[in-house]
């Protein structure tokens, strides 16, 4: 096309044409596109919480682990000594040096066995030395798949803290994950941070 076609095809446009295009693209949007937009927002931000790391004092918490050991034979830890499951000694390695946090439970181990009294004594004696524990609830599968609820003590314990654990010399120690029926790793609510003892572990 010549230029002086160009400009008399641009010649014959109506300026009522170019104005009716303007206030078209200013046209305010259907309410469904602002309210889909909103929604999308707020699905995006609870997607971010619920999906988002679970931190402790800044550190992110490390609930579970799962190895691809095959060995699942533990020897009990003998008094005085600590021991960390396949799962946890991984989980170390993995993040060794990182600014993480383990939440862990751990068994108490004895020649002739513990009494509960016993067991107790013990965890006052590590909740009086510092050792932040918590009672929670985990669920494992019994009968035709119905989930049993039962309660155990947990703590937040830093790579430092298992290193250099401070240990009664009459008990073995086996730390481990509390995990869930499914594998998947508990959590714990800051309410229920155990100060005495006994607990009812019913």
């Amino acid at each position: 096309m010549t230029n002086e076609k160009l400009y008399e095809v641009l010649g014959d446009i109506n300026e009522n044409h170019i104005n009716e295009a303007r206030a078209y693209h200013k046209a305010k949007k259907p309410i469904w596109i602002k309210c889909g937009a909103i929604a999308a927002c707020l699905m995006l931000v609870i997607g971010y919480v619920l999906l988002s790391p679970t931190t402790y004092n800044g550190r992110l918490v490390i609930n579970e682990y799962h190895t691809n050991s095959t060995d699942s034979y533990y020897s009990s830890p003998a008094s005085g000594e600590v021991d960390f499951t396949y799962e946890v000694r991984e989980a170390l390695e993995k993040y060794k040096g990182k600014n993480v946090i383990f939440l862990l439970t751990f068994d108490l181990f004895k020649d002739g066995g513990i009494t509960d009294e016993e067991r107790n004594e013990e965890y006052q004696r590590l909740v009086s030395l510092g050792y932040k524990l918590y009672s929670a609830k985990c669920w494992t599968y019994q009968g035709e798949g119905e989930k049993q609820y039962y309660t155990v003590v947990v703590g937040y314990f830093t790579e430092s803290d298992l290193s250099q654990f401070k240990n009664n010399s009459e008990y073995g120690y086996m730390f481990d994950f509390a995990t869930n029926g499914d594998g998947s790793g508990i959590s714990v609510n800051e309410d229920e941070i155990i100060t005495s003892f006994p607990i009812d572990f019913s």
